[in-house]
């Protein structure tokens, strides 16, 4: 029975703590690795992973809580867009749960990319929609290098904990 109430306390703790250090780490740290007012995002690094290691639903309750919790506390620009492209996000992602063996790599790699690309070309129109009216090419540069800029983190990332091993890892 304690052993049982241990692991209940364990679990909600592995899945708690995690995502609170994410943001307290999007909430100090972003605004001085922010280059040009192009800023990392390491919340959909978090819910990428979060989603690709517990699948679809899961992934989406996390997307949505720790976006809204980033609007609320003002890291977000604009309401409701945060949960909205993180839940987005995490829904696509959930069908790469346990699909590494199942494609080819690089199809897996291209798909994991390519969600990751189109969460930020979501985010991009939603605060640049009138420079892209007005200059396609300067919204694409905008686009290209948060995009990019994350994407560094994230390659740093894959170093100590693959994509391809979060695909297949074995979560109760």
């Amino acid at each position: 029975m304690c052993l049982s109430l241990w692991e209940t306390k364990m679990v909600w703790i592995n899945r708690i703590i995690p995502p609170l250090m994410v943001f307290l780490i999007q909430f100090l740290l972003v605004d001085f690795l922010s280059i040009n007012m192009i800023r990392p995002d390491f919340i959909v690094i978090y819910v990428f992973y979060f989603s690709l290691m517990f699948g679809r639903a899961p992934g989406i309750i996390m997307g949505f809580t720790i976006g809204l919790l980033s609007d609320l506390t003002g890291v977000g620009s604009h309401f409701g867009l945060g949960p909205l492209t993180l839940s987005i996000t995490a829904y696509l992602t959930g069908y790469l749960n346990g699909k590494y063996e199942r494609l080819l790599p690089y199809v897996f790699h291209l798909f994991w990319i390519g969600i990751i690309g189109f969460h930020f070309f979501m985010m991009t129109y939603v605060r640049f929609q009138t420079v892209m009216v007005s200059d396609w090419v300067e919204f694409g540069m905008k686009w290209l290098l948060s995009f990019g800029y994350t994407m560094i983190f994230f390659f740093i990332i894959q170093f100590f904990y693959p994509v391809r091993e979060a695909s297949r890892a074995e979560i109760r």
